[in-house]
């Protein structure tokens, strides 16, 4: 069985299991499970050490870990830019950042121009600075 999931502080509202356990049955993919779990801050690294022992291939990071959980993985390039891991794979120990991608990919599927613009990012936390991160990246003056 391959395990994964989102683990968060509250996670309760995620609908990622629902979604993504849909997924993996709609692909045939039937060893394979998603899984919420709630994670205190206080016991962040501990718990990553206990999912990576109880088997589960990686994990999604939502608030309020995804700065946090830097320092217990080997955050790549991007995640080091960004200065915040939302995924982390445990076959590798790798973290990295999917949220500038999707913010950036949902911008061009619109049209939205982007280089040179003037933008302000409400927010301060891992969501917040992928956005500034790809925005910078593309030319916006953020």
């Amino acid at each position: 069985m391959n395990k994964v999931g989102v683990i968060g502080w509250p996670v309760d509202h995620s609908l990622s299991p629902v979604m993504h356990n849909a997924a993996f049955a709609a692909l045939g993919m039937t060893d394979w499970f998603y899984d919420k779990m709630a994670i205190p801050p206080d016991i962040v690294g501990l718990s990553l050490r206990e999912l990576r022992d109880h088997g589960f291939t990686g994990i999604n990071v939502t608030v309020p870990h995804k700065q946090a959980v830097m320092r217990y993985v080997t955050a790549d390039e991007r995640a080091q830019a960004i200065g915040a891991v939302n995924t982390i794979d445990f076959r590798a120990n790798v973290g990295t950042n999917t949220d500038v991608s999707g913010f950036m990919d949902d911008l061009a599927a619109h049209g939205v121009e982007i280089a040179g613009q003037n933008v302000i990012v409400l927010g301060a936390g891992g969501a917040a600075r992928a956005a500034v991160y790809g925005l910078a990246q593309a030319g916006a003056n953020v």
